[in-house]
């Protein structure tokens, strides 16, 4: 069975620390890539020490003729009709969508730095609010007036409305029974760091059948051979207790999912000969990656697409090899791999 799906990548945090030069060179390259190589969109970050990610965003749609940023907005970061400006400025001004990822906190030490004490399922709630907020000013130019647990406004007027094909798509990451309960209100992606391909299927996707489109976080490191990947994957990972001391903290966050990906890491570096953690097991990531043959790895992403997951977000990929791997993986994912993928290949080895 062929299945229709979207990949989004991302740009990777790009920080605020003064050796980091030239970023706007390093996002638009990235940028660039991910729409010559057909990507839905870009995974735009926040937190405190990373670049603004709507500046980030404008500097993505500034050099690309399609790429879509998906925005991480997190509700106590402003209010919503200064978001509802941000996103009607950027549509206006580079005549495209731009979708939103919405974060409830995942990082306790940085709501704590902001006075955020709201606990999480009372985060979400906010969230909930917020975005009918949000959605209400991006949907009509009418005056708004709102009375909730957590904003009020009269006569609230933004003229932020936008077109049905420029409003933005709402992501919601989150494994949550809280979580849930606000992606089948107002989203359009329930997004997940997936557990293994069958813990999944039982854990997420299926008490979801039926509800809104599902999305999966994972990165891919894929070479011809699995020896190829492996060797490639080593290479960027190295076992710290750093890494070990955080795998047993984050067993204990509020978050449904980093407690999942935490408890799967600790379980083992590795699942099903293809699903790694090493990453998330040294500090160096949230999320999953899949390490083996194109054709291995692309028969392990596709028991994903066999559960409902129709978004794929990918992991960083910094130049042009990193996306011509993964683009045959793709391929075969999508069963044209026959030919242009044999012939991407012959080009890249």
């Amino acid at each position: 069975m062929e299945y229709e799906f979207e990949v989004y990548g991302n740009t990777a945090p790009t920080t605020l620390e003064p050796d980091n030069t030239d970023p706007l060179a390093r996002i638009g390259n990235i940028a660039r890539l991910a729409d010559r190589h057909g990507f839905e969109g870009l995974l735009v970050y926040y937190q405190h020490e990373t670049l603004d990610p709507w500046v980030t965003a404008s500097a993505i749609m500034q050099q690309t003729a399609r790429v879509t940023p998906l925005i991480a907005l997190q509700p106590n970061s402003l209010p919503p009709f200064t978001a509802a400006k941000i996103v009607h400025s950027l549509v206006a001004l580079y005549g495209r969508r731009v979708d939103l990822n919405l974060i409830t906190g995942g990082n306790e030490g940085e709501l704590r730095q902001v006075g955020d004490l709201v606990d999480h399922d009372g985060r979400f709630e906010r969230a909930l609010e917020y975005m009918s907020v949000l959605r209400a000013l991006l949907t009509t130019n009418e005056r708004l007036d709102h009375e909730g647990q957590h904003y009020a406004f009269r006569g609230l007027r933004t003229f932020t409305c936008l077109p049905p094909d420029h409003q933005p798509r709402i992501f919601v990451p989150g494994s949550s029974e809280a979580g849930r309960r606000v992606a089948r209100a107002i989203g359009d992606v329930a997004l997940t760091h997936p557990e293994p391909a069958d813990r999944f299927a039982e854990n997420f996707a299926k008490p979801r059948s039926g509800e809104i489109r599902l999305g999966v976080r994972f990165g891919i490191i894929a070479r011809e051979s699995d020896d190829e990947a492996w060797e490639a994957a080593r290479a960027r990972s190295t076992e710290s207790r750093v890494g070990r001391l955080q795998v047993r903290l984050r067993k204990n966050s509020d978050s449904d999912h980093i407690r999942r990906m935490a408890h799967v890491a600790e379980e083992g570096e590795l699942h099903d000969d293809v699903y790694w953690t090493g990453p998330y097991r040294n500090g160096r990531g949230y999320m999953p990656y899949l390490v083996g043959s194109y054709d291995r790895v692309a028969a392990y992403a596709r028991r994903y697409l066999d559960c409902g997951a129709r978004t794929i977000l990918l992991g960083s990929m910094a130049n042009e090899a990193e996306f011509e791997h993964v683009g045959i993986v793709l391929s075969r994912l999508r069963g044209a791999d026959s030919a242009n993928a044999r012939a991407t290949e012959r080009l890249i080895s």
